[in-house]
C-alpha cells in the first residue's frame, strides 16, 4: 500500500517523508518491525506506542502511522486522528481496491479451527492469507488484511465481546462468503441473551447482505435464520450438506458426505466431533469458490489447529489435552466429550468459564449434570464459579481456590498413563498447571 492511498483512506497529514513510498507488512509491535514493514503507534493503557517511532524507523519501517505531533526523517510519516480507526479504513480501502475474495468466520466457539480448516482448504488452490493467533478484533483484523501481499484470498477470523462489532469488521471487510460456527452462551453476561448473541453474530453479513452464509445448521437459533444465500451444514436431515457416518477416534475424526450421486470420505487430524460440523463449513467454503473436492478432502486431512487450542501433549506416562485458552459451554461439553472417550483413567480439571453475568451459576450447574452422562473418573474445579459443580455432579470431585493447591494435588493424585483435560477461560491462567505437568513429567 502507497502512502498517498494511505492519506485517500484516512485524510492523514504528511508530517515527513514521499508519499509514494509503499509498504508491505504492517505490526503495532517495533520489535517485529522488518525492513519495508509499516509501524503503527498505538497509545495503549501502559505503552505508548510513539515512544518507540524512531526505533521502528531504524529497524527499517518506510511508513510510520502516528497520532502525535513530532520531528521525523527517514521515514513516511502521516498523522491521523486515531490510529485504530485509520487502520480500519485503510484495511477497507484495500479491500475494495483489490480483486480478491474474503471469508470471514464468527462463533461462539470453533471460530479459530474453522478458520484454520477454511484456510488450508483454499490454500490448496489459492494463494491465502489468514488470520493468525487472535487478531480477530478491531485492531487485530485490519492489521491482517494491510498484511497482504497478492493473495487471493482471505480468511478472516471476527471475535466480538458487544453488539455492533463484528458490524464494524464486517463493513470493513466486505465478505463473499460468512461463516457462523454456533450460537452459545460465550459473553452472555455482557450481551443479556442466547437470541441477542444470534443477532450480534448475524452482523457479519452487514458489510455485504448477498454474501453467502454458511452456518452450522444443528444449532437451535442458528436453523432459524434466512438469507436469500444461505447454506445450512451439520449432522441433521435438514442441512444442505450432512455428514454421515462419524467416528470420533482418539486421534482423528472421520466422516462421510454425498455430493450429487456419490459419497465422499473424509479424515480430520484432530478428535472430536464438533470439528466435523467445522470441516463442513470449510466444505462449503471450498465449494463456493470452484475448488476440486478431492483438493478439499486434502485441505481437511492436513490442517494443523493453532496452538493452545486443545493441543495434546504426550507426557512420560501421562497425555495432557491442553484447553486452558478459553472455556464456555458448548466448548467444555465438547472437550469433556472428547476425554470421556479414552479407555485409560480420566481426569477433568475445570475452571471458571467467564463473561456468564447472572447466568454464570446456572451454566456452571449444567457442566455439573452433563458430568453425569460421561464417564470421567475424577474432576478437579478451581475459582468461585466452579464451586457449584458438586451441587449436580454425582462423582469424585474436588474443589480447589487456587491453581498451586490444585496442582499439587492433582501430581500427588496421577497414576501411570492417566488422561488429563485441562480447561477453563484464559484469565483462570490453567496454562500454569500445564506447565506444571510438562515440568515434572517431561515431554516425549
Amino acid at each position: 500500500m502507497k502512502g498517498y492511498e494511505i492519506i485517500a483512506a484516512t485524510n492523514g497529514m504528511v508530517l515527513a517523508g514521499d508519499i509514494n513510498e509503499e509498504f508491505i507488512g504492517i505490526t503495532q509491535d517495533s520489535r517485529l518491525v522488518q525492513p519495508g514493514n509499516c509501524y503503527v503507534a498505538i497509545a495503549g493503557e501502559n505503552v505508548d506506542g510513539h515512544d518507540f517511532v524512531e526505533m521502528a524507523i531504524a529497524k527499517g519501517a518506510k511508513v510510520v502511522l502516528v497520532s502525535n505531533d513530532g520531528q521525523y526523517s527517514n521515514a513516511l510519516v502521516i498523522k491521523v486522528d486515531d490510529v485504530v480507526k485509520a487502520l480500519g479504513k485503510m484495511a477497507h480501502y484495500l479491500r475494495v481496491h483489490n480483486d480478491l475474495k474474503v471469508i470471514g468466520v464468527t462463533g461462539s466457539v470453533g471460530k479459530t479451527s474453522t478458520r484454520d480448516l477454511i484456510a488450508n482448504v483454499v490454500s490448496q488452490k489459492f494463494t491465502t492469507l489468514a488470520t493468525k493467533g487472535n487478531y480477530n478484533n478491531e485492531l487485530g483484523l485490519p492489521l491482517t488484511m494491510l498484511n497482504y501481499n497478492g493473495e487471493e484470498v482471505m480468511v478472516l477470523e471476527m471475535g466480538m465481546n458487544h453488539e455492533n462489532e463484528i458490524s464494524y469488521l464486517s463493513k470493513i471487510a466486505q465478505l463473499d462468503v460468512a461463516c457462523i460456527t454456533n450460537v452459545g452462551t460465550a459473553h452472555i453476561g455482557n450481551l443479556g441473551s442466547r437470541e441477542n448473541i444470534l443477532k450480534a453474530k448475524c452482523e457479519i453479513m452487514d458489510g455485504n447482505i448477498g454474501a453467502l452464509l454458511i452456518v452450522n445448521g444443528d444449532n437451535d437459533l442458528l436453523r432459524t435464520v434466512k438469507y436469500p444465500n444461505y447454506l445450512m451444514v451439520g449432522f441433521g436431515p435438514h442441512n444442505d450438506y450432512r455428514a454421515l457416518n462419524v467416528q470420533s477416534k482418539l486421534e482423528s475424526s472421520e466422516f462421510d458426505l454425498i455430493l450429487g450421486n456419490q459419497m465422499h470420505h473424509f479424515v480430520i487430524p484432530t478428535p472430536g466431533e464438533h470439528y466435523v460440523a467445522n470441516a463442513l463449513i470449510a466444505v462449503g467454503v471450498g465449494l463456493e469458490l470452484g475448488i476440486d473436492i478431492e483438493l478439499i478432502k486434502q485441505g481437511i486431512a492436513t490442517f494443523k489447529l493453532t496452538k493452545n487450542r486443545h493441543d495434546i501433549i504426550k507426557l512420560e506416562g501421562l497425555t495432557i489435552i491442553d484447553g486452558s485458552y478459553n472455556s464456555s459451554t458448548d466448548s467444555l461439553k465438547a472437550s469433556l466429550k472428547m476425554l470421556a472417550a479414552y479407555k485409560n483413567r480420566k481426569i477433568a480439571v475445570i475452571g471458571d468459564m467467564l463473561e456468564l453475568g447472572e447466568y454464570s451459576r446456572e451454566l456452571h450447574k449444567d457442566v455439573g449434570d452433563y458430568l453425569n452422562e460421561l464417564n470421567i473418573d475424577i474432576v478437579y474445579t478451581v475459582g468461585k464459579e466452579t464451586s457449584v459443580i458438586q451441587d449436580s455432579y454425582r462423582g469424585v470431585v474436588y474443589h480447589f481456590d487456587n491453581n498451586e493447591e490444585l496442582l499439587g494435588d492433582l501430581i500427588d493424585t496421577l497414576e501411570y498413563n492417566d488422561v488429563v483435560l485441562i480447561k477453563g477461560s484464559n484469565s483462570m491462567k490453567l496454562k500454569n498447571v500445564v506447565e506444571g505437568l510438562v515440568k515434572k513429567y517431561g515431554e516425549n
